[in-house]
């Protein structure tokens, strides 16, 4: 099982990237103070970046540039740094998460039936991961490339960066000035793009795990009293009567491994709910303006790309979280389905087979209490959400552009 999870190219990235911001669990002292050193300086290059992206958007207020391109950096830019500290404020309980999921999720012996349960989550896993980590890389190169493309063939004194700085000097365009304030920006922007992405990729990682592990527990439910048709039909009253109590004491198994999961999903609730809220907040007006920048207001072709990966990987990166949510909510739902589906009907009417039937009812009831993952309380993210949040940018869409082709006409 742990070779499996090493070769898993989703779990791989994930703790790449969280490591690169100091975000992990150290196995010894001087790896413990790499990682603050890390996490000091991923804060500090998503503060430069915040502030250069900030300041950008005031003088482009100030001169009447590109105001709706600079909005998007600096929108893009906070909504990292806020990631971050929230994380911050919830890192034990975070790190918890993966550590529980590690022990509990991965590194136990399962059957067939749930190998192939944890199959298809790994899979699901490796797709999404690989294919928002993709699109946020592809991000960062153009954001990088768009300078020299734009500048080939011009003037070297008119050097452009990957963020307008407003400093009026000629010192920033000569060598190796210019080269420095390139790398600087270059290192910002490389933090500020995986600082966007990495506790996303692992929160798919937790949430589809964890609707996981309630697929294999409804699989367990529904197995619980599955015996050989010969076994129930010779001395039934006599050697079958004693399997109960065996599937008594499975049955409590399966009880204390549904709340072990329950107090899971309410942990990852409390270190998620806030940037769920934001997420879901932010994207309708990002994707709206993302797609403006792409199909409206981007000057040249280069910058086009960098809106074009970013208005994919927006959509991408939403349709990855809700669909975690969702698959949270939908098998945790279903385990009432394996409780029900438990051949209790064969169970003769003793002590532990009326004891299980009542506890049995018990499951169905707390199952259908279903585990939402919400927006800090407000409302459960869902499938739904997604689709809401697009019609919500499509709408906002076609007011601005509709409210700039009228200014336009004036």
């Amino acid at each position: 099982m742990q070779t499996d999870n090493q070769l898993d190219i989703s779990i791989s990235l994930s703790t790449f990237f969280l490591k690169n911001v100091g975000v992990w669990m150290p196995d010894n002292s001087d790896e413990q103070r790499r990682m603050k050193m890390l996490f000091l300086y991923t804060i500090w290059m998503l503060f430069c970046g915040t502030i250069i992206s900030t300041r950008d958007l005031y003088f482009t207020l100030l001169y009447n540039g590109d105001i709706l391109y600079a909005m998007t950096n600096t929108i893009t830019t906070i909504m990292a740094l806020i990631k971050i500290c929230i994380i911050l404020t919830y890192k034990g309980k975070f790190l918890n998460l993966i550590v529980y999921m590690q022990q509990n999720f991965w590194n136990v012996d399962y059957d067939c039936q749930e190998k192939e349960i944890l199959d298809d989550c790994r899979k699901t896993c490796i797709f999404f991961i690989s294919s928002v980590t993709t699109i946020g890389m592809c991000t960062v190169m153009s954001y990088l490339t768009t300078p020299v493309i734009t500048q080939s063939g011009s003037n070297e004194s008119e050097r452009m960066f990957p963020f307008n700085i407003w400093i009026n000097l000629p010192i920033t365009q000569r060598t190796p000035y210019y080269q420095i304030i390139f790398f600087v920006q270059g290192v910002s922007l490389y933090y500020i793009g995986i600082s966007y992405f990495c506790f996303d990729n692992i929160f798919c990682i937790m949430a589809v795990h964890l609707a996981g592990q309630f697929r294999i527990l409804r699989y367990r439910l529904m197995t619980l009293c599955d015996t050989e048709p010969e076994t129930r039909e010779k001395d039934s009253r006599s050697t079958f009567a004693k399997q109960v109590y065996k599937f008594y004491e499975q049955f409590k198994k399966c009880v204390r491994y549904h709340q072990a999961l329950i107090d899971y999903y309410q942990n990852l609730e409390n270190v998620y709910t806030i940037i769920t809220l934001g997420q879901v907040l932010v994207f309708s007006v990002l994707i709206c303006l993302f797609g403006y920048q792409v199909f409206v207001a981007a000057a040249s072709t280069a910058r086009r790309f960098i809106f074009v990966f970013l208005l994919s990987g927006s959509m991408f990166l939403l349709f990855m979280f809700t669909y975690s949510c969702n698959d949270v909510m939908e098998h945790s739902d279903n385990v009432a389905i394996g409780a029900y589906s438990a051949l209790w009907t064969i169970l003769p009417m003793d002590k532990f087979g009326r004891m299980l039937r009542n506890d049995l009812i018990m499951v169905i009831k707390r199952s259908r209490r279903v585990c939402y993952l919400t927006a800090n309380g407000f409302f459960p993210v869902s499938l739904e959400t997604y689709t809401k949040i697009l019609s919500t940018a499509v709408s906002y869409f076609t007011l601005l552009n509709n409210r700039v082709e009228n200014a336009n006409d004036l």
